[in-house]
C-alpha cells in the first residue's frame, strides 16, 4: 500500500519537482483522461499528448514518416474540436471502428498540460471514472508517495476532478490496513465524495453542477457527462512512459 497521499487541485499550485519519486495519477474527468481510457480500450495503439496544437501536427507529421503509423488528431480548444484535426475530445468518438490499431495525437486545454507538469513523476498514471476500481487495484499495490493531478478548468478548480480523486483516497484508505497520511487537499477532496455519493445519484448530480459540466451542457456535450460518470467500464490503466512520450495500456 501507498503511505501518503497527496491532491493537486490545479498542476499550477505545484512545481515540477514536487512530483519527483512519487506515483502521478492525471484526473481530467470531462474530459481528457476519460476519452484517453477509453480510446485505448478500444484498440487504439497509443496516445501521444501534446501541449501545442502546432506541436501536435508535427508529431502527427513525424509519426507518419518514421512509423508510417494511421495516427489521427485528436483533442479539443474550448471544449470544440480543433480546425484540422480528425476528432474532438468527446469519448463517444473513440469507438473500435474508428481507432483500432491507430495512434493519436492529442491536446486538450488542461489534461495534456497536467500530464506535462507531472513529467517529473517516476510513473504517470491516467484515472477516470470508467476505470476507477482498475486503477484503485493498481495503487493499492504500489508503495511510497501517491500524488492525483486534477486537471481544473481554464485554471479553476473543478468538481468532477475533485471528486474522482477523493474516490480514489478514500477507496485506498478502505483498503488499507494502516492509517495513510494525507494532506489538507486529499482531506478535502475525500469529504468531498463522502458528501456526494451519500446522495441518490450523487456523482452524475456533482459532475453535472461542476464548472467543466456547466461547460460541456452549454456546448451541447451532455451525454460525454452520462459515460464519463460511469464506473468500471474499463479494466485498464493507461500509463504514460517518458522515454518514449506516449501513453498506452
Amino acid at each position: 500500500m501507498p503511505t501518503e497521499i497527496r491532491t493537486c487541485l490545479l498542476p499550477l499550485l505545484s512545481q515540477p519537482d514536487e512530483f519527483s519519486g512519487s506515483v502521478a495519477v492525471i484526473l481530467d474527468i470531462l474530459r481528457a483522461s476519460s476519452t484517453i481510457a477509453y480510446a485505448l480500450n478500444s484498440g487504439a495503439k497509443s496516445v501521444v499528448p501534446c501541449q501545442e496544437v502546432e506541436e501536435a501536427h508535427l508529431v502527427a507529421e513525424r509519426l507518419r514518416k518514421s512509423e508510417g503509423a494511421q495516427v489521427l488528431l485528436g483533442g479539443e480548444r474550448l471544449g470544440v474540436m480543433i480546425e484540422g484535426f480528425d476528432l474532438d475530445n468527446s469519448p463517444a468518438r473513440y469507438p473500435a471502428e474508428i481507432v483500432d490499431g491507430k495512434s493519436i495525437v492529442f491536446t486538450t486545454s488542461n489534461g495534456t498540460r497536467a500530464l506535462k507538469r507531472a513529467f517529473q513523476a517516476k510513473r504517470i498514471l491516467i484515472g477516470s471514472f470508467l476505470n476507477l476500481d482498475a486503477l484503485v487495484k493498481e495503487l493499492s499495490n504500489l508503495d511510497g508517495i501517491i500524488c492525483l493531478v486534477c486537471a481544473g478548468t481554464d485554471g479553476s478548480v473543478t468538481g468532477e476532478d475533485c471528486l474522482c480523486a477523493g474516490a480514489i483516497a478514500v477507496e485506498l484508505q478502505n483498503l488499507s490496513d494502516q492509517a495513510l497520511a494525507l494532506d489538507d487537499s486529499t482531506r478535502i477532496v475525500a469529504d468531498y465524495y463522502r458528501l456526494q455519493t451519500s446522495k441518490e445519484d450523487g456523482i452524475l448530480s456533482a459532475m453535472r453542477a461542476s464548472i467543466g459540466g456547466r461547460n460541456l451542457i452549454q456546448r451541447g456535450f451532455e451525454t460525454d457527462i452520462q459515460l464519463c460518470s460511469q464506473r468500471g467500464l474499463i479494466s485498464a490503466v493507461p500509463e504514460f512512459k517518458q522515454a518514449s512520450g506516449k501513453i498506452t495500456l
